[in-house]
């Protein structure tokens, strides 16, 4: 696993970035390259992920606290590993069905979201 950053805020150290990412990909059994870039997003994301045969992608808000920063890394993998794995297709079908519901309601987001927090807790300890 190769990963690169663009834009990396001061705020959080390059060592606490590579430890997270590790952590996660191992947590994950993810084994990819990707990029993580740091933007400016609306005030109500977060962040994002593309992907296709040849590149991921994490967009991650500037504007976010370390530990922001940190959880949004680990959701956004959680989506890349979906996709490997073949289960989330373009962000839009989860196991070849398409879904119209809630966002929180989504079954890729529901994943995400309690991994994420399963991570949160196993990365830092008590959350």
């Amino acid at each position: 696993m190769i990963y690169e950053v663009v834009n990396k805020p001061k705020k959080i150290e390059t060592v606490l970035l590579d430890t997270a990412v590790s952590f996660a990909c191992s947590y994950l059994k993810l084994d990819i390259d990707f990029t993580i870039e740091f933007e400016t997003l609306e005030k109500t994301k977060c962040g994002y992920c593309d992907y296709d045969e040849d590149e991921v992608i994490i967009t991650i808000a500037k504007r976010l606290s370390v530990k922001e920063i940190i959880r949004t890394l680990f959701h956004e993998l959680v989506h890349v590993k979906q996709h490997y794995d073949g289960r989330l297709e373009y962000g839009y079908r989860w196991l070849g069905e398409v879904y119209e519901c809630d966002y929180l309601d989504l079954p890729w987001e529901v994943e995400a979201y309690d991994l994420e927090e399963r991570m949160m807790v196993a990365f830092y300890g008590r959350n």
